[in-house]
């Protein structure tokens, strides 16, 4: 029985070296108000999410004041930089059992690592009457 030694090595080499990677806290924060036409749109979900290949992860989930206004914050600890998404939820100008869903990708450099903390991206007033690309969320 041939043994593979150099294999070997490369696995326990490889198991050595996995603790000593070091994921970082990332932290990202958004703020805006949200208006369907003139009226402020209260109660509509906003999700801050690190967007994945196999699954995004849910930062901050919150939903929309009386006055349409939100503030999520969110961290995660990662080996590779997040991608953070504003994901916005609503039935604005829509009169499907589906809720309109809108993705906002962040900036990176919105981005701060350990415990500093973030300066929110402000996306200032939003009118989700607006048709931008979007999709539906049925679930």
């Amino acid at each position: 029985m041939r043994r593979n030694f150099p294999a070997m090595k490369l696995i326990f080499a490889t198991l050595l070296i996995i603790p000593l990677v070091e994921c970082s806290l990332q932290k990202v924060a958004a703020k805006g108000k949200l208006m369907c036409g003139n009226k402020p749109a209260s109660n509509v979900q906003v999700k801050l999410v690190d967007k994945d290949v196999v699954s995004d992860d849910v930062m901050d989930k919150k939903t929309t004041d009386n006055n349409g206004d939100f503030y999520v914050e969110g961290s995660t600890d990662e080996l590779t930089s997040i991608d953070p998404v504003l994901k916005i939820y609503h039935t604005c100008d829509h009169n499907m059992l589906c809720k309109r869903r809108w993705s906002l990708r962040i900036p990176s450099h919105y981005i701060v690592k350990g415990n500093k903390q973030p300066k929110p991206m402000d996306f200032g007033t939003m009118n989700l009457e607006a048709r931008l690309d979007e999709d539906r969320n049925c679930i």
